[in-house]
């Protein structure tokens, strides 16, 4: 009996609150020693338990890339939109006074940037915006595609070809015209054809 206290007080010496350096290191541990005297009966070495919690922290660092080429969208051109008066468009400051007269019902006014027109229709308001290059339609082609790009008919697989270009109705009043630059225009404008 005395042979077996002695052990297990030197097995309890051995046990400390010190986690085992070769365990490795956590940026928080709690370590928790529990021992227990054995039966007479049992082992001369008392069991123990070792709880280690650690807490990991990491940084998720993302990238977003915005897209900042304009839209023509199924209803505008940034501040340029279908239905607008002839007063509204000049008081976007982005287009000049009418260059020219179309037909007897329109008037083109030609976007300060050089890159588009809006037509505007006597008791219609606007009936047409024309983008030459530099934006993006609604799906994400780019204005100036050629008609015959099959990507055309693989994003408007309703659309038809036409002798000046390929146009797709996006909505009951509303249609795109492909033909190297893209105009969006309204049903019943008189514009052109």
């Amino acid at each position: 009996m005395g042979v077996v206290l002695v052990v297990a007080g030197l097995a309890l010496v051995g046990c400390t609150a010190e986690p085992d350096a070769s365990i490795g290191t956590a940026s928080a541990a709690t370590t928790t020693t529990t021992s227990t005297t054995p039966p007479s009966s049992t082992s001369a070495v008392a069991p123990s338990t070792v709880t280690v919690r650690s807490t990991v922290t990491s940084t998720v660092q993302e990238t977003v890339v915005v897209d900042t080429t304009p839209v023509l969208s199924h209803s505008a051109f940034g501040a340029i939109k279908l239905g607008m008066t002839r007063e509204q468009l000049v008081a976007t400051g982005l287009v000049g006074e009418p260059t020219l007269r179309i037909s007897a019902q329109c008037d083109v006014y030609h976007f300060k940037s050089g890159n588009g027109a809006a037509w505007i229709q006597d008791g219609q308001g606007l009936m047409a915006i024309n983008v030459k290059s530099g934006a993006r339609t609604a799906e994400g082609l780019p204005v100036e595609i050629s008609p015959a790009d099959p990507r055309l008919t693989q994003t408007y697989p309703s659309g038809e070809n036409g002798p000046n270009g390929y146009s797709v109705w996006v909505n009951d009043n509303v249609f795109y015209f492909f033909q190297g630059g893209t105009t969006l225009a309204r049903r019943g404008q008189a514009c052109f054809n």
